[in-house]
């Protein structure tokens, strides 16, 4: 392990993984041009039994002059990253995280080779997936370990502009590259990445394809569905679990193969919910007045015949969890290993409710499934539904992803975090990331987060957050070798997100009105349809139109209707 390369200088100081390295002048070294370090350089040292090696994190003039001198001294902060051990056969083993021999007081510091970079960046021994090239040297790809990425959950915050949706979509394209039987769900809460992903991808939007029935909603979601904040929620709340009870045991009679509780994912009639209601209301002794039994049915009604609303109230009377199940976890994958579910098109006052539903279920299969399937949720705005502040967000979300967050990786479902205000996210979401993509970030609370969070925050590279390029990252954690600035495989414009900044100028830039007759912007706008750009084109899954025709219990794809389909007695309840 002979040192061949150009001495920087001499270690001066060494206190835990902190070094002090005392830089020589380029008179120091004959016929050595100058010294030419900056922050983020790797270097190398050796000691008796191994060649450690560190990372520039700072460079300082202790005691600056007036006058630029070549006297002057000049001091750089390393950070120890690993080490290359000595086998006994006196040749280089591979390189390892962490440093069981420390240098010494006088140790030579010098650049590391391209071999060594080699070794400690690459990583051809385990699965991994190349997402760009590192910052320092555009030859060396950039490699994450899969199974540490995945296995730990990650993150990748920044500020908007930076960045983002491009780098999430380099990760998973990279990684469904090397793992095209992937399972992938999608939480797409603006409709930007179904453009990324093309024919990869099934996307699922609350108008066409997205099937979620109200009942495999448990009674909290339900709850915020049905009744929301109205001032007799626990009186309605009551009411309305009788009530389900009651209408699952209809659907089931005759069958008796289980015990149904208000919280058991079974099919039922949201009409035998309104009918038990509607004779509780009717009966001589009652627990409630009678307006808390009227608001409920209202409330019901408005919901089981609004259009936003036919993704859960598409259909009656079939138990097709097995075929929603297949439909969202891509089971068998057929070419489409991810699923993005497009939330853009979801009410609003719904859309934390329906994360909810999607991330419980998602643990919850994994679970049942004895780790048969395993999957990563990409959480979108994470922000959104998992917010900081106490009181903010729908609390069973909250829930469901930190569930995940803390337990999913013991029964194969990793997280990935998604968000441009990592200062707004709730806490515990973040510190069960082991692996970190951290773009530009402008706002110092956010920089103090991240810091915060990972261990490795010491490294100077993180202080290059506010000053990053658009489409580069500081990566830190477990899922990649050593802490890293990269830039991210740049994207064909077909493969990019649906998330540029709008150009303002060049629409203002003529008086011309909108595109198209502000009349149809208004019918559109009544039959609940997205104002948004044309979707890409879809087509369906083989088998898909038949099925929805049929209104069959296919173990395929099912397509609802997009427009909501009532059955007579539900339109119009007897005797009401």
């Amino acid at each position: 392990m002979e040192q061949n390369d150009k001495k920087i200088g001499r270690v001066v100081s060494v206190s835990g993984s902190q070094l002090i390295c005392l830089l020589e002048d380029a008179s120091d070294q004959a016929g050595a041009g100058p010294v030419e370090i900056e922050v983020g350089t790797i270097v190398r040292m050796r000691t008796p039994r191994s060649v450690a090696f560190a990372m520039v994190r700072a460079i300082t003039i202790p005691i600056p002059s007036a006058m630029s001198s070549d006297e002057e001294l000049k001091v750089a902060e390393l950070e120890l990253l690993g080490e290359i051990l000595e086998e006994q056969n006196h040749q280089p083993g591979a390189f390892q995280r962490g440093v069981s021999f420390f240098p010494r007081l006088g140790n030579e510091v010098a650049f590391a080779t391209q071999d060594d970079l080699q070794q400690i960046y690459a990583c051809p021994a385990i699965s991994s997936a190349c997402i760009g090239a590192l910052h320092h040297d555009r030859s060396l790809p950039a490699f994450v370990k899969t199974d540490d990425l995945l296995g730990k959950h990650f993150a990748v915050l920044g500020t908007t502009g930076s960045g983002k949706s491009c780098a999430v979509t380099v990760i998973l394209k990279s990684l469904l590259r090397e793992n095209p039987h992937a399972r992938v769900l999608l939480l797409d809460p603006h409709n930007e990445y179904a453009q990324a992903f093309g024919d990869q991808a099934m996307v699922l939007d609350p108008a066409v394809t997205l099937d979620l029935p109200y009942w495999l909603f448990n009674f909290d979601e339900l709850c915020e569905v049905f009744i929301g904040d109205d001032e007799a929620r626990p009186a309605q709340a009551s009411i309305l679990a009788e009530a389900i009870v009651i209408a699952k045991q209809a659907f089931l009679k005759g069958k008796n193969e289980y015990r149904v509780t208000v919280d058991t994912p079974t099919p039922y009639a949201i009409n035998d919910v309104i009918s038990y209601i509607r004779e509780e209301q009717g009966k001589l002794v009652r627990p409630e007045p009678t307006p808390v039994y009227t608001r409920l049915m209202t409330r019901l009604r408005m919901l089981s015949t609004d259009t936003r609303y036919s993704f859960m109230f598409s259909r009656y009377g079939d138990d097709r969890m097995a075929a929603i199940l297949s439909r969202l976890f891509r089971i068998p994958v057929d070419g489409k290993p991810i699923t993005i579910a497009d939330l853009s098109g979801v009410p609003s006052e719904t859309l934390n409710v329906v994360v909810s539903v999607l991330c419980r279920i998602a643990l919850d299969f994994a679970l049942w499934s004895q780790r048969s399937s395993p999957i990563l949720v990409v959480c979108e705005e994470a922000h959104r539904y998992a917010p900081r502040a106490t009181g903010l967000g729908f609390e069973p979300t909250k829930r469901a992803l930190a569930r995940i967050a803390k337990e999913g990786r013991k029964y194969g479902v990793s997280l990935c975090v998604v968000s441009q205000r990592p200062s707004d996210l709730a806490t515990d979401m973040l510190s069960e990331c082991n692996t970190m993509f951290a773009l530009r970030m402008s706002n110092q609370a956010d920089q103090e987060l991240v810091q915060a969070t990972i261990a490795e925050a010491g490294m100077g590279l993180l202080e290059f957050l506010p000053s990053l390029h658009t489409g580069e990252a500081i990566v830190i954690g477990e899922g990649v070798p050593v802490p890293q600035r990269v830039i991210f495989a740049p994207l064909a414009v077909r493969d990019m997100p649906r998330s540029k900044t709008f150009v303002f100028s060049e629409a203002w830039s003529q008086d011309g009105g909108t595109a198209e007759p502000v009349t149809s912007i208004v019918e559109r706008w009544r039959h609940l349809q997205k104002a948004s750009s044309p979707r890409p084109s879809r087509r369906a899954e083989p088998g898909q139109r038949a099925h929805n025709r049929a209104g069959a219990n296919a173990a395929g794809d099912a397509q609802p209707a997009a427009t909501l389909q009532m059955p007579p007695q539900t339109q119009r309840p007897t005797g009401t």
